[in-house]
């Protein structure tokens, strides 16, 4: 039981060194490549077309990083940086406080890891690399702007569902809602999704589904309608002004 305990950190600080020599502070000025950056700190870099944006993922960790925006994603927290990440040669360029702030979250990732392995202390197996495609389609719920998402992909992966639109012409595109499936053992998954509130009326939804990598990711989009439109009521008929509010 002692080996295995030193060897776990041994390992941890080894780690913990190669980022520190790979991630070491920059100038305030200067920009590094997400491409370059994402590998050395352990990170999973994946393109997110539908929202021109780059994921770094991690077990347990997710970031997302858009170019033009301070504002990025770490798991359900959303946090922002002084300086707006850039899009350069395909790929997005962000400065030292951001470099700086992937270093430390992947760095509290591996001593979570590595605590975790100190308690189990016995030999994991790599999981298998998943590979497949993933189907979404969308039915309305007539009920309110909520709509269900299906469709398939690989057996028992998790499937991330995220709503995104084009506002204005004075705006990027934005994030409305982002939900995780699961698939099920058959491949299937299905969930009730809904936009962010005060969704403008006929807005197109852009539905996007990503999941592990080597899955690819599949796409699709909406009309915002009516909440219900099925229902007729006589306060349809009255003049918008003479509505009750």
């Amino acid at each position: 039981m002692r080996r295995p305990f030193l060897a776990a950190l041994v390992q941890l600080g080894t780690i913990a060194f190669a980022l520190t020599l790979v991630c070491r502070p920059a100038a305030a000025g200067d920009l590094v490549p997400l491409a370059r950056l994402a590998p050395a700190l352990g990170y999973t870099y994946t393109w997110i077309a539908a929202e021109s944006a780059v994921a770094l993922t991690r077990p347990g960790l997710y970031v997302l990083v858009r170019p033009g925006n301070r504002l990025y994603d770490v798991n359900d927290v959303v946090e922002s940086t002084a300086v707006l990440p850039v899009f350069r040669d395909n790929d997005i360029y962000v400065a030292a406080p951001l470099a700086a702030r992937l270093r430390s979250l992947a760095l509290a990732d591996v001593a979570h890891s590595a605590a975790a392995n100190l308690a189990a202390v016995r030999p994991v197996t790599p999981a298998p690399v998943v590979h497949g495609a993933l189907t979404v389609s969308t039915v309305p719920t007539y009920t309110s702007d909520a709509v269900v998402v299906s469709g398939t992909g690989p057996p028992n992966v998790p499937v991330i569902i995220t709503l995104s639109a084009d506002i204005t012409r004075e705006l990027p595109r934005v994030t409305l809602s982002r939900t995780t499936l699961v698939t099920d053992s058959a491949g299937k998954f299905t969930g009730r999704v809904t936009p962010a509130p005060l969704a403008v009326r006929n807005s197109v939804v852009l539905v996007s589904a990503t999941s592990l990598p080597g899955v690819s990711e599949a796409h699709t989009s909406f009309l915002i309608g009516d909440p219900s439109p099925k229902i007729a009521h006589p306060v349809d008929e009255l003049p918008r002004d003479f509505r009750p509010h």
